[in-house]
């Protein structure tokens, strides 16, 4: 009977799809991570994987033992949690969240937190796409679109709001711009549109029908800047960009308004130190949702 270190090689396969990836990963080379993939195959009388150009795809004898290895694995955190926890309170927690939001409001706030629980470590996965839960990329992470899978638990974390801005310099020269109709006048900045890691980025045109768009990027940060360079009007988070002393506020009347979402894999929700973060990050938009949306 094969044991839970092959398994554990088997789910690292399972989620990088590569063999290069998954030995990184563990900190092993590929070839004992195919050692271990092997003799689970050998014991199993079956093969797991099948590769193909993209990388290695679970068979259908691999899907099947998926979830048993999963739970095995959720079983294994949480009784290691359990020990740690008797032991030293809190410990390490890894938030997941698009670039805006983890790195302008969240961070900032982070000593808050840190405040209440001195034992805690916090790893900041901030990235412009999806931090994935299933993959174990982080155990919390705040999403753009609200998440089907029903290994999850979801909440809406917070509404937020986005407006136009642009720099002085750019505005100083443009066409003038007094009202909506005036829009298509004007050079944009937006996303890299086959690169959107979310249907909730598509925000130009829901300002501008066709918007001349001359500067993409797919980092909201990279956008903020280049409106500080004065290459055009940019849709931002007001939380991002209310207060930035290099841009004004375009046509205050118009804006759009989108969702945080917040999840954690069920099993995952019942550990203390997930809980503490998930309270503290439901309490901090809820009391701060002024400044998310911008009121």
């Amino acid at each position: 009977m094969f044991d839970w270190d092959d398994l554990r090689f088997f789910l690292e396969l399972q989620r990088s799809g590569r063999l290069l990836t998954a030995a990184k990963r563990l900190n092993t080379t590929h070839s004992t991570v195919a050692r271990h993939i092997e003799r689970i195959e050998g014991h199993l009388g079956a093969a797991l994987f099948v590769q193909q150009a993209q990388g290695y795809e679970l068979t259908p004898a691999g899907q099947a033992l998926l979830k048993h290895a999963e739970t095995m694995e959720n079983a294994a955190l949480l009784a290691q949690e359990e020990v740690s926890q008797s032991i030293m309170p809190l410990g390490k927690i890894r938030l997941g969240a698009a670039e805006g939001i983890g790195v302008c409001f969240l961070t900032p706030r982070m000593p808050l937190l840190f405040a209440r629980y001195p034992g805690l470590q916090v790893e900041m996965v901030a990235v412009p796409r999806f931090v994935s839960i299933l993959n174990r990329e982080a155990e919390i992470s705040i999403h753009l679109e609200r998440p089907n899978a029903d290994v999850l638990i979801t909440r809406k974390l917070s509404d937020y709001r986005l407006g136009l801005y642009a720099s002085p310099g750019y505005l100083a020269t443009a066409p003038k711009l007094t009202h909506r109709d005036q829009l298509g006048q004007h050079r944009w900045i937006g996303y890299v549109d086959d690169l959107l890691f979310s249907q909730e980025l598509l925000l130009l045109n829901a300002f501008c029908r066709a918007p001349d768009v001359v500067y993409r990027s797919t980092s909201v940060f990279a956008q903020q800047l280049a409106a500080h360079a004065g290459l055009g009007i940019a849709v931002l988070p007001q939380y991002m960009a209310a207060n930035d002393p290099l841009l004004r506020r375009v046509l205050p009347e118009e804006s759009i308004q989108r969702t945080y979402w917040i999840s954690t894999r069920k099993e995952l929700h019942k550990s203390v130190r997930l809980r503490v973060v998930w309270d503290f990050l439901m309490e901090l938009c809820q009391s701060e949702s002024e400044i998310l949306l911008a009121l």
